[in-house]
């Protein structure tokens, strides 16, 4: 470890003797703040050293000479078995080490101070870590660093934000207490504002008693609300005809537009039914959609959204879409909220709930995902023909998700599968792209830009994103194109419209 890396840890460890001597540690009984620290560390290093691959000697040695610890390769290998640590499960445990940094911080330096140092050393450490052996750290590795940094940072000045804002409430009472008390109301002795001094209400020097940052149990109970999210579905209004020919103008998708249209078949049926008064049983309209990024998942959903309300199965037919950072909050308690606030604003609509599997992907004490699935449940079995829940994600993952609760299984009995696209799938994709934004293809352009799909297709990367690589291709290759036409001394409109070999033949998408 370098020698700045392992000062910022000395630093660290410090820190955690402070906060515990404040009253603020983690709820592990048992467990010295200290040692959480380097329970979580040993998850961390752990995580970034398996992702590329088996742990090597070098970063054994590290973790134990930077934790303290004297562990063989088996026992690093039986601890990551038994951990199952994902990017989930560990940006849930650094959060919980960070919760008492960042309540002490609150106290003393909101804006820099212990939580933020935590942070800047599992950047350095993370890099550090990476560059054992001198060379450049695996670029997936770096993103999935990179994420965690990202989303703590957030999550901090969120956390910041909310409580910054619950001081200014607590404020703004206290000086509304220490208001004289007038008769008729008002701040006037006299019932009301005097003639020619419209200002008379406004006090002049309002007394405003100091309060101290709050404690943890007054944040739990005085927590902000959450802001519901905006649903979005443009669409919804199109008739019936319209949302089927945008479900079936879709590229590919075959098995998914066959499951669909039987699904909508038997919706029309049982209305004819219950027009005229005969009986049916009730069905489920909750799905699942699994399958890989950049397959149309979310596409579908806001079409099918529209289409159910143009039956009358919903009666806005707006597309809420969310993920666990939508449903989840770091407050004990405060998930359900959270969540209740969500499914309120997907009320008459869809609830589309991406990569769903996180929720129940925290096994560690203090995961608040689980909050979030035993509320969803309850709503759904509360406000069953009010809204529509799809969860969507991997296909493996979302199959261990539907397994982690047996409500969930029986909710959500209809699945669709999104099979990747094929290679003319994407090329056909590509060309719609292009069409919409004005642009064409030479005949060599086109057939660079097959192949280059052909061999994506056939690598089996765990990184390849479908329709998302599309879009990604296409914004390389038009910045491409600006670069090659910023050289010339004239450019013609077909030049300003035209793709070239040149611009698609050096595109590379990680």
């Amino acid at each position: 470890m370098q020698q700045d890396v392992a000062a910022q840890l000395q630093q660290i460890f410090t820190n955690c003797e402070n906060c515990e001597a404040h009253g603020y540690s983690v709820s592990i009984q048992g467990k010295t703040m200290q040692d959480y620290l380097r329970f979580m560390l040993l998850k961390f290093f752990v995580y970034l050293g398996s992702s590329n691959g088996n742990i090597s000697a070098d970063e054994i040695a590290y973790i134990n000479d930077a934790l303290g610890y004297m562990m063989s390769a088996e026992q690093i290998d039986r601890f990551n078995v038994s951990s199952k640590i994902t990017k989930y499960s560990l940006k849930d445990s650094v959060i919980t080490l960070m919760m008492p940094f960042l309540k002490l911080d609150l106290e003393t330096s909101p804006m820099g101070g212990m939580s933020l140092a935590l942070i800047e050393f599992l950047n350095q450490a993370g890099l550090d870590f990476m560059t054992l052996d001198g060379g450049k750290p695996d670029p997936f590795v770096m993103r999935d660093l990179s994420a965690l940094i990202l989303t703590l940072r957030n999550f901090r000045m969120e956390y910041i934000t909310n409580w910054e804002a619950m001081v200014r409430e607590q404020q703004r009472r206290e000086a509304m207490k220490n208001r004289p008390n007038f008769p008729n109301g008002g701040n006037s002795p006299w019932g009301g504002p005097p003639q020619g001094n419209p200002n008379f209400n406004t006090p002049q020097n309002p007394t405003i008693r100091p309060i101290t940052p709050p404690k943890p149990q007054q944040q739990k109970e005085n927590a902000p609300q959450f802001a519901s999210v905006q649903p979005t579905n443009p669409d919804a209004d199109l008739t019936l005809d319209e949302q089927l020919e945008k479900l079936n103008e879709l590229t590919g998708l075959e098995s998914v537009k066959q499951d669909l249209n039987s699904l909508i078949n038997l919706i029309k049926v049982r209305k004819m039914r219950e027009e005229r008064g005969m009986p049916q049983s009730a069905i489920s309209l909750h799905m699942a959609f699994l399958g890989n990024p950049g397959t149309g998942k979310t596409t579908v959903a806001r079409i099918l959204a529209g289409i159910y309300k143009s039956l009358g199965v919903l009666e806005k037919g707006q597309l809420v879409e969310v993920d666990r950072s939508g449903l989840v909050s770091g407050y004990v308690g405060q998930t359900a909220i959270k969540t209740k606030e969500v499914i309120d604003s997907a009320m008459g609509g869809v609830l589309f709930i991406d990569e769903a599997y996180a929720l129940t992907s925290g096994t560690g004490k203090g995961d608040f995902g689980q909050e979030a699935v035993n509320t969803l449940l309850k709503e759904m079995e509360d406000h069953r023909d009010d809204f529509i829940v799809i969860v969507a994600g991997y296909s493996d993952l979302m199959e261990e998700f539907l397994d982690s609760n047996p409500g969930l299984r029986s909710r959500f009995n209809k699945i669709i599968t999104f099979q990747d696209y094929m290679p003319d799938e994407l090329l056909d994709i590509f060309k719609s792209i292009c069409t919409k934004s004005g642009m064409q293809m030479t005949e060599e352009a086109e057939d660079c830009v097959r192949e280059f799909f052909v061999e994506r297709c056939g690598m089996n990367l765990k990184t390849f994103a479908n329709a998302r690589d599309i879009r990604n291709f296409y914004e390389r290759a038009i910045t491409n194109q600006a670069n090659r036409l910023a050289k010339l001394d004239k450019v013609t409109n077909a030049a300003l419209t035209t793709l070239t070999i040149d611009d698609v033949k050096d595109v590379e998408l990680n």
